[in-house]
């Protein structure tokens, strides 16, 4: 009997979560904005856990995590920018680079 073949653990998938602390005065200045700027909003919060960093890359994720199509996520970026709560930094041909405030 050799205990170390059955050293291998099979770990359940782990579920995604949003890291935080958030501050509830962001979350609420979001959801207030127009359209679905709140949904992208907790998105880039998403991001932010992920890639560890206030500064994230986009990644098509954010309109799967988001619940909405690309417009609707540059239009969310829009109204988030406009308020103060993120600044992003448009690149020709690749992705906009956004920083959360």
């Amino acid at each position: 009997y050799n205990q170390k073949s059955e050293s291998h653990v099979v770990r359940a998938p782990t579920k995604k979560f949003i890291k935080g602390p958030i501050p509830l005065d962001w979350i609420s200045r979001a959801n207030a904005l127009p359209g679905k700027a709140g949904a992208v909003g907790l998105a880039l919060w998403f991001l932010v856990g992920v890639q560890r960093s206030q500064t994230v890359k986009l990644t098509g994720e954010i309109e799967k995590i988001a619940g909405c199509g690309r417009k609707a996520v540059y239009a969310g970026l829009a109204a988030l920018e406009e308020v103060g709560l993120i600044s992003v930094a448009k690149r020709l041909g690749s992705r906009p680079i956004v920083v959360l405030k």
